[in-house]
């Protein structure tokens, strides 16, 4: 199991680092953090093979990249979120390196010293701060993938591919491996060393699956974020509103000001949106954006999030599901489109899988398209 989980992580890796240098994938950091993450086996391996035995001389190899390999995937996650313009975490690997670099200075010690540091108290030190250090690292993945999720909900109408949930499932598996291996060193278990090879096993793979799958995010953060000078003024355009157009929902309108629009811009510019939408039918496209809108309405894209955000309380893509399932119950009540399926329904209002649409129609509706049907 340990010899299959480095061959795969191996294989794995050096395919990933390969996707980088060939189709512009920022699948590099990714690559280095498989072939990191599958060594940590190697000298378990020796030591069963009793290679130890026979060459003392590989006695503690270079191998163990407790401080560097998640700090890696943490980067990994930066490039490859919306917030790829943003300045990287490089001041994570710091530790990591140093840790490398002592590392190959203990290697290359006498056989006596790395015994003796092998079965010191200093060797369980250095692993539970690398647990420690790993889970820290975790934390701050976890954290950037929910603000990362957050702000893909208010650029795209379709989500799927884009929102990094496996990488976030990844990080839980990843310190539920660690905590495994912690316990490990206090119970000597064979039966509990096997679980911690097959966990092992099974986060290689799940994790070099999905990151050669993954597509490349196209961020619209800094044009969400850009001045507003490059659209129209809203005050240029707040005269040609058709207040006849009802909004999706009735917004309360508050007294006071809000710092960024008040409440009479923000309903002048969702009733213009919403009017955009509905005379366009732009919701029935799968991967509608924020940007789309902004151009087909002159409307800066951060004043039409944020008019979203804070007076109807949606983000942009549960904004636009909504006009889809809307359109749903107009095609689940017509009997010319009993022919089509729930997902043939689903896809002929825009979105992009069954689960999706599921997802989204039980949402607002309280119940599945089928029992609506």
């Amino acid at each position: 199991m340990d010899i299959l989980g480095v061959i795969q992580g191996l294989l794995f890796g050096i395919m990933l680092l390969l996707l980088h240098s060939k189709k512009n994938r920022p699948t590099l950091f990714l690559g280095l953090f498989i072939l990191l993450f599958s060594l940590e086996p190697i000298g378990n391996i020796l030591e069963d093979m009793e290679v130890l035995h026979q060459y003392p001389i590989l006695e503690l190899p270079p191998v163990h990249f407790h401080f560097l390999a998640y700090p890696l995937f943490y980067i990994y996650i930066q490039k490859v979120s919306v917030f790829n313009g943003r300045k990287l975490s490089y001041w994570t690997l710091i530790p990591g390196v140093a840790e490398t670099v002592i590392g190959l200075i203990i290697f290359f010690l006498p056989i006596e010293t790395k015994l003796q540091l092998k079965f010191s108290s200093y060797a369980l030190i250095y692993f539970v701060f690398g647990l420690g250090y790993s889970i820290i690292i975790g934390v701050l993945t976890i954290r950037w993938i929910i603000l990362h999720q957050k702000e893909v909900d208010n650029q795209f109408s379709e989500t799927v591919h884009k929102d990094l949930n496996w990488s976030k499932f990844f990080i839980y598996g990843s310190i539920f491996f660690q905590l495994l291996l912690l316990l490990h060193h206090f119970i000597d278990s064979h039966v509990l060393y096997f679980f911690v090879t097959l966990v092992n096993v099974i986060l290689i793979y799940w994790v070099s699956f999905k990151g050669i799958t993954q597509e490349n995010i196209v961020s619209l953060y800094l044009i969400l974020h850009e001045p507003e000078q490059s659209y129209i003024p809203y005050k240029e355009i707040s005269s040609e509103i058709e207040t006849s157009v009802p909004l999706l929902s009735q917004p309360s309108i508050k007294e006071e000001k809000n710092q960024f629009m008040d409440s009479h811009e923000m309903s002048e510019v969702l009733t213009k949106v919403t009017s955009s939408i509905l005379g366009t039918q732009s919701f029935l496209k799968h991967n509608l954006t924020i940007i789309d809108i902004a151009e087909a309405t002159q409307i800066h894209p951060r004043r039409i999030s944020y008019a979203l955000n804070n007076q109807l309380e949606l983000n942009f893509n549960n904004f636009i599901n909504k006009f889809r399932v809307d359109k749903a119950k107009e095609l689940l009540r017509d009997a010319k489109f009993n022919h089509l399926s729930i997902e043939g329904i689903g896809m002929e209002v825009g979105f992009h899988t069954k689960s999706t649409f599921y997802s989204a129609f039980k949402k607002f509706e309280d119940c599945t398209p089928a029992k609506y049907r």
